[in-house]
């Protein structure tokens, strides 16, 4: 779990430095990896501004750019460089690491002579700067970017640190569990994210259906529905927290769902309401021999007790691991389901053992989830949604929730 200092700071008054910050988490239990300091992690990468792109003269897939490094915008006083990005143009402000400085994986960056034109430098990827595991294309910057700035003050990057998560601590497998033990260290109290939204009606209960078959491996199925929202790109605020913490934007929708998997340890999953047929949600285990494409690309073959979320016709999620290319979310989505759930841990870990598709979500369910949490964080979503992306919160919460008990409660002495 990779978490900025500044993010913690959100909820969390404290004013210890980074290195007495992991000391004090490392005394009270946590096992620390280590910290990134963004500003030496991203030393000799600054913004260049692409002039020219060009086909090379021998190979199909590189591209020869010719970069301004210093402002002038001047093509002639340009740095050229061989680049195989797909999503490379000009006109692009774009992160360059200049010849003399290594990459964060230790890669050292040189002139060189790629098929015969010589390049002076490296566009970077979110990926090979260390931000995401994004290496589909270079990162493109802001258009008002400073050309020749240094990255990390483009990027306003925090100091982050990694945390090893115990089977028995998955409670830190999220912001705002590091935050109250933090809180707990120093004797302060928690800044909650606000939950708060307006609704409509007709109910969510009046929209969609829910059947959970196996109460056993769901312990707990929540959702919301928002109609009328636009699916586009994210507010650099939330792109910002996402490649901080190692994640890469994809949508305003989806972003949001992961976003909050990082605030409050609790998966969500955005379904295409539009793509769920006859407006009913089941949530069963495969039957043996079953196939389903998830979100990859992938076929996966299935068996029993693999736990799917399905319509009346079709499977449109692994419950706990991945949803389904029948049902994600496109720049037409207009009306959005949001689930928030509780599975069980164990079942949750074989299947996603068992079809080697290992993801954040079923990180955390396999460790086990607090069946409280799953309404909070749906709430949070629904109402960063309903700011982000616009539309309709249809009014209240469809939840099926067949493992409800009592709190626990435990009594101690505050002298003992």
């Amino acid at each position: 779990m990779k978490i900025t200092c500044d993010w913690l700071r959100e909820y969390v008054d404290y004013d210890w430095h980074w290195p007495e910050l992991v000391e004090r988490l490392t005394k009270a239990g946590l096992e620390l990896e280590g910290v990134v300091d963004m500003a030496r992690q991203l030393e000799g990468v600054i913004v260049g501004h692409v002039l020219e792109v060009e086909a090379h003269p021998d190979a199909d897939r590189l591209r020869v750019c010719r970069v301004d490094l210093t402002g002038d915008g001047r093509s002639g006083d340009a740095s050229t460089i061989v680049c195989g990005a797909p999503n490379v143009a000009a006109g692009q402000r774009v992160p360059v690491i200049t010849p003399g400085h290594e990459l964060p994986d230790g890669t050292a960056i040189k002139r060189a002579r790629i098929r015969g034109v010589e390049s002076a430098g490296m566009i970077c990827s979110e990926l090979e700067l260390g931000l995401s595991s994004n290496h589909h294309g270079i990162l493109v910057l802001p258009e008002e970017s400073s050309v020749g700035s240094p990255i990390d003050e483009i990027l306003d990057s925090s100091d982050a640190f990694e945390i090893e998560i115990t089977a028995n601590r998955g409670d830190c497998l999220s912001v705002l569990g590091v935050a109250h033990e933090v809180a707990a260290i120093i004797g302060v109290q928690v800044t909650e994210p606000n939950l708060e939204y307006e609704e409509v009606s007709p109910s969510v209960e009046e929209c969609i259906n829910v059947i959970v078959e196996d109460p056993q491996l769901c312990q707990r199925y929540a959702c919301t529905l928002t109609k009328g929202i636009k699916v586009e790109d994210s507010p650099e605020w939330l792109q910002k927290k996402l490649r901080d913490s190692g994640h890469r934007p994809i949508n305003n929708v989806v972003d949001i769902t992961n976003f909050v998997m990082l605030e409050y340890g609790q998966p969500l999953h955005a379904f295409d309401y539009d793509q769920i047929l006859e407006s009913t949600l089941i949530v069963r285990t495969a039957k043996s021999g079953e196939t389903f494409t998830s979100l990859d690309g992938a076929l996966h073959e299935l068996k029993p007790p693999m736990l799917m979320i399905t319509d009346p016709q079709r499977s449109i999620g692994i419950a706990g691991v991945m949803g389904g290319l029948n049902s994600e979310m496109t720049k037409s989505t207009k009306n959005v389901l949001l689930e928030s759930a509780t599975f069980n841990g164990i079942n949750t870990r074989r299947t996603a053992s068992t079809l080697k598709l290992r993801t954040e979500a079923s990180l955390r369910f396999e460790k086990g989830l607090n069946p409280e949490l799953a309404e909070r964080a749906l709430k949070r979503a629904t109402a960063l949604i309903h700011s982000i992306a616009g539309g309709e919160v249809r009014k209240g919460i469809y939840d099926v929730f067949p493992g409800k008990k009592d709190p626990v409660q435990i009594q101690f002495s505050l002298n003992s």
